[in-house]
């Protein structure tokens, strides 16, 4: 087993506190092992398999239709997971789709294997059920996003939603072109609320790095 895959599998939330040694085994005897070329599509709605699948390798785009438009609803890279929505629900279309951005290597465990880790491995069913609460939480966190009607609102909302544990700062995962898809608003609406935020000194940008300034005015728009 090679040591990039061992590293990309240690680094997926479901395999915390799991043993090289267990690691490994489950490498060998529960995974497969693929490749998509750039621009490949994944999975999309209605070409997927009940799979959970983890990136090795490279990064893929997770897009969803809306109209005649697709919003970006995030990037995998490594150690990152996908397929959890579907692996147990009976649901006969895939939510979203997964394309490659560029070569992606990946790690798919088939629905029976996952139930054949869960019963060798407690600790990997533990952390499973972990993954799933904090993704119900991060849900919630976007509802309220959405259902507030102000933009400042909302991009103050999506700052808070990637603030560091100390709070103090927050990284942005996308483009302000992307971020105003995601809300559903205009680009000039998102860069105003962006200046008014940071010429009301709630806070300072650096890029994609946001320096919270005032956490407590933040947490009140």
């Amino acid at each position: 087993m090679k040591k990039s895959f061992l590293s990309a599998l240690a680094e997926c939330p479901l395999f915390r506190n799991i043993s090289e040694s267990d690691l490994c085994n489950i490498a060998e005897e529960y995974a497969t092992f693929t490749v998509c070329e750039k621009n490949e599509v994944i999975f999309s709605e209605n070409n997927y398999t009940r799979s959970l699948v983890i990136i090795i390798k490279g990064s893929a785009s997770v897009t969803k239709q809306s109209g005649n438009s697709k919003i970006l609803m995030n990037i995998h890279s490594k150690g990152d997971i996908f397929g959890m929505a579907t692996l147990f629900y009976e649901e006969e279309n895939y939510l979203t789709q997964i394309t490659a951005l560029e070569k992606v290597t990946m790690a798919v465990f088939s629905k029976e294997n996952v139930k054949k880790i869960f019963s060798v491995y407690p600790a990997v069913s533990e952390n499973y059920i972990t993954i799933l609460s904090e993704k119900i939480h991060f849900l919630n966190k976007k509802i309220t996003t959405y259902t507030k009607a102000e933009t400042l609102q909302k991009v103050a909302s999506f700052i808070l939603q990637y603030t560091n544990d100390e709070k103090t700062e927050s990284v942005l995962p996308f483009s302000i072109t992307s971020i105003s898809e995601a809300l559903n608003v205009g680009r000039a609406s998102v860069y105003r609320a962006f200046d008014t935020l940071e010429n009301d000194s709630v806070i300072k940008r650096d890029g994609k790095k946001i320096i919270i300034l005032d956490l407590s005015a933040l947490e009140n728009i």
